[in-house]
């Protein structure tokens, strides 16, 4: 998969390029999404064990923004959140489903993508990521 190009997105700016040297992990949520729920806690659990060692973003694709504030009131996250209210990025990566994630390495090469969130996929995600982290080390 190529890189995507730089997007303006609701006054954010979101460049895949701009993190090119790290581990990236980029999800796109929704607060009506019951699976994102659960992902929340997973992506802070990857944030708290591997540092920096592994860029977070989840991208948010509600229409209006305070619903996507209530929900991120709900919990403790230290990773970037970007809002893309339009669809911009969303159409951009070929979002099917929500949540959807997309793991990038070091070079910014796509390694995989993962559709849904279910607690019976933690154990492929966090290999897929550790191995991306581990190989590049």
């Amino acid at each position: 998969m190529t890189l995507l190009p730089p997007v303006v997105v609701a006054d954010a700016r979101f460049d895949l390029d701009s993190y090119k040297g790290k581990v990236v992990y980029v999800d796109f949520w929704a607060s009506w999404c019951t699976p994102c729920r659960a992902s929340f806690p997973f992506m802070q659990s990857l944030a708290e064990e591997y540092g920096d060692s592994l860029q977070i973003v989840a991208i948010n694709v509600d229409k209006n923004r305070a619903d996507a504030d209530r929900f991120l009131e709900r919990f403790n996250i230290n990773f970037d959140i970007v809002y893309d209210s339009e669809g911009v990025l969303a159409q951009s990566f070929e979002v099917k489903g929500m949540p959807t994630s997309y793991l990038y390495n070091r070079e910014g090469q796509l390694i995989s993508y993962h559709i849904g969130f279910r607690n019976k996929d933690i154990g492929e995600l966090e290999s897929a990521i550790a191995r991306t982290i581990n190989d590049q080390e």
